[in-house]
């Protein structure tokens, strides 16, 4: 452990909506996009797989939303298709509801099929009841011009969501292109940051393939990664030698997160996380709070820290237990 000075949270955005699809691509062996020119620097290849990832970020955040909109669409869709079906079957019956007589008076056929129906005594009540023949018609017919109206406007409504489902359907598969694209682009940056990292002198276990780490603890994960191999010196904290709190305070400054180069310090400053919950970026204490440790992930079963160890050694990776009993853990 160490004394130096105080490293603050970057307004970096919580990143998490497309981690699992990331992680099943990353062991894809995939040819770098620059393969033709000199091989990206690691910082370049940290950029690329931040700005790859908000554009991720962005792309999950559309799908979703399209996704809510067809299911909205869809839904309506059906919910107009069961109003009209009704009003279908009800023009059909009104046509009928009245029988012969009405059909004929509405449709202008000859009364002659309807003279054994009329019985009338006089001219005057032939007339009269052929006037009631043309009001029932009439009246069916302003009856069945009402539903069909209704229906008209409900078929429109119904044709205007269905233009909409189609269109998100479109947008999904569009979408999807774009995400599947990204997640290949980030799997070949990933395995290219790897390479570069696993070029560091390692004298501890060896680097897991790990998934692109989004948001500050990725930024930390990354920054104590690069230093592999940088000798321990007490009481310093890099650019090029570390103690144990003193990479864990670089690696987060690297994040923004300012703390105390000092493990009780840092044991004391940030909410405590059970061995259960650890994230990357995580601050993993061992003896009694004397030695820290970043955690890195679990990969294959086996939950990994990176740290700088004690004098005579350098920055490496090792499995959780083997830097020494659990004392607990913390998240900046």
């Amino acid at each position: 452990m160490s004394v130096a000075g105080t490293i603050a949270r970057p307004t970096r955005r919580a990143l998490a909506l497309l981690a699992a699809a990331v992680c099943a691509t990353v062991g894809v062996g995939l040819v770098g996009p620059t393969a033709a020119h000199a091989d990206p620097s690691a910082s370049q290849l940290e950029h690329g797989m931040d700005s790859t990832w908000s554009k991720m970020e962005t792309n999950g955040e559309k799908l979703k939303q399209n996704e809510d909109a067809l299911a909205k669409n869809e839904r309506k869709s059906k919910q107009l298709g069961k109003q009209i079906a009704p009003l279908e079957k009800k023009v059909d019956a009104m046509y009928k509801e009245v029988g012969t007589y009405a059909a004929a008076a509405y449709r202008g056929g000859n009364l002659s099929a309807l003279n054994s129906m009329l019985k009338y005594g006089s001219p005057t009540t032939m007339l009269d009841q052929m006037a009631t023949l043309d009001r029932m018609a009439a009246d069916q017919h302003a009856k069945v011009a009402k539903y069909e109206k209704a229906k008209k406007r409900l078929d429109a409504s119904k044709a205007k969501y269905d233009k909409l489902i189609a269109s998100n359907k479109a947008e999904a598969k569009k979408l999807s292109a774009q995400k599947k694209k990204l997640q290949s682009d980030m799997a070949t940056m990933q395995k290219q940051w790897m390479k570069t990292a696993a070029a560091r002198k390692n004298t501890g276990t060896a680097l897991p393939q790990m998934p692109y780490i989004p948001g500050p603890g990725g930024v930390a994960v990354r920054y104590a990664i690069a230093h592999l191999g940088d000798p321990y010196v007490w009481a310093t904290a890099g650019p090029n030698t570390f103690d144990c709190s003193g990479l864990t305070s670089a690696s987060w400054a690297a994040a923004g997160v300012h703390m105390r180069a000092y493990t009780y310090s840092q044991y004391a400053a940030f909410p405590h996380v059970t061995r259960a919950d650890l994230q990357p970026g995580d601050l993993v204490f061992y003896n009694g709070g004397e030695h820290v440790a970043i955690y890195i992930g679990r990969y294959d079963g086996t939950s990994y820290v990176i740290h700088a160890p004690q004098p005579g050694e350098y920055v490496k990776v090792s499995t959780l237990d083997y830097p020494g009993s659990w004392y607990g853990a913390v998240r900046p």
